[in-house]
């Protein structure tokens, strides 16, 4: 006898690994689903994709810039003068009526003093911003899937309660009715019992109705229907990976994708300063230009060959004080920046303490409520034994049977909220599902 006792506590253990595997496994593949079909998340990707662009763009002012240029200008007046030159006769023209000028030029920028790598750093760093945001995103998508999938669970385990309920109401209805018909009971007492079951089966109907609810909702977010994919089975289990505070809040310091993305915004704003800061520094650049063009003496009409080649170094020497106001105000920025990061890292410990809050407080009903279950079901059977013998009143049982019922859901609901507790523990903590 003891043996088999073993063999099946070993049995259960096993099999509710099982369960909490395959839990796991309708979870993970309900978030996947979620975060490849999310309209959201794709358009953040493409969004990111704008930044390589940045950066091309921001690249192409390292190399030499050509253009092309064909001009036809006419002027009049022209600059001319009569010369008294003995064999010479009319004007001497200093400029063509006409002027006709087509060339290529270019510039090439030597050096910038770090102004281009800067600028590169800073999209690179902002684009590291979008990355967190997009990973922030596709964890909060995580989350409302599995807070759907367990609310799913929780109804389904509350429309099971509500059913027992409904049959054990229409069993103690036929007793009532018996005793009806022996004499023992009033035709108020099985109106009494009536009612009470048809209110337990219209609470079936709105747990059902609120079920379908949820069950739309996961639909949506995993674009496909989601009614065959969560099993009848699945139980109110989460592997729960922290056991204090501390360890939360440590674990949420490095992890918490939310700061990671404050912190990546940091980084950008920090970049700002420095590159607002860089706007007094000059610049040293090459240009030159070839092509064909007239007005040249003597013939000014003639089109001539030409080149053009120099060098220029640009000194900002007064502009307003622009740089100097852009930098202070990319600073603010950035101080305003650490002060919300750290305000949201208060509030994420602050959410934490509380949700472990959470967890012991309702573990203690829990613990209360799994006692009050076994006392209200021995209450009902005296009460139905009694009812049998005729000793009590339809009263007695309806007033125990009610019991049953609190107690029942009151104890499905502590673990409903120990689990979304957890839930969020490790959301808060950055823990990916």
């Amino acid at each position: 006898m003891k043996f088999q006792k073993i063999t099946i506590a070993i049995l259960l253990i096993f099999s509710q690994i099982a369960i909490a595997q395959n839990a796991n496994e309708t979870l993970s593949s309900l978030v996947k689903q979620a975060i490849e079909y999310s309209p959201r998340v794709k358009e953040q990707i493409q969004l990111l994709n704008v930044g390589d662009y940045r950066i091309k763009v921001q690249q192409s002012g390292t190399k030499p810039q050509i253009n092309g240029e064909i001009s036809y200008t006419r002027l009049d007046p022209i600059a001319e003068a009569v010369i008294p030159i003995p064999g010479f006769e009319g004007k001497l023209q200093f400029q063509p009526h006409n002027n006709y000028n087509t060339n290529i030029a270019a510039s090439y920028v030597i050096y910038d003093w770090g102004r281009f790598k800067a600028g590169v750093q800073k999209t690179l760093l902002e684009m590291q911003q979008q990355r967190e945001g997009i990973e922030s995103l596709k964890q909060t998508l995580a989350y409302q899937v599995a807070q759907l999938y367990y609310g799913i669970i929780y109804l389904q385990k509350a429309i099971v309660v509500q059913q027992d309920q409904v049959k054990l109401v229409d069993e103690n209805s036929k007793i009532i009715s018996d005793r009806l018909k022996s004499g023992d009971a009033l035709d108020y007492d099985v109106v009494q019992a009536q009612v009470r079951y048809k209110n337990a089966e219209i609470r079936v109907v709105d747990l059902q109705g609120q079920l379908e609810k949820q069950y739309i909702f996961l639909s949506a977010l995993i674009g496909s229907d989601a009614h065959k994919q969560i099993p009848a089975n699945a139980e109110l289990q989460y592997n729960y990976p922290f056991a204090d505070v501390q360890g939360a809040i440590g674990e949420a310091a490095v992890n918490n994708l939310d700061i990671k993305t404050a912190l990546a915004r940091e980084s950008a704003l920090a970049q700002e300063v420095k590159i607002s800061s860089m706007s007094s520094l000059p610049q040293l650049a090459a240009n030159g230009a070839i092509g064909i063009k007239n007005g040249y003496q003597p013939d000014i009409d003639a089109w001539r060959f030409n080149t053009l080649l120099g060098v220029k170094l640009s000194i900002p020497i007064y502009t307003g004080k622009r740089g100097a106001y852009n930098t202070q105000i990319a600073r603010i920025n950035l101080d305003a920046a650490r002060q919300s990061t750290e305000a949201q890292k208060t509030l994420i410990s602050r959410d934490i303490e509380n949700a472990f809050n959470d967890i012991r407080v309702a573990t203690q009903k829990k613990t209360l409520a799994e006692r009050n279950v076994y006392q209200a079901e021995y209450g009902l059977k005296l009460a139905k034994i009694r009812l049998t013998n005729g000793v009590s009143t339809p009263l007695e049982i309806q007033t125990s049977e009610t019991a049953l019922e609190d107690a029942k859901f009151s104890l499905l609901q502590y673990d409903y909220q120990i689990l979304l507790a957890k839930l969020e523990v490790s959301r808060l903590s950055g823990v990916k599902l």
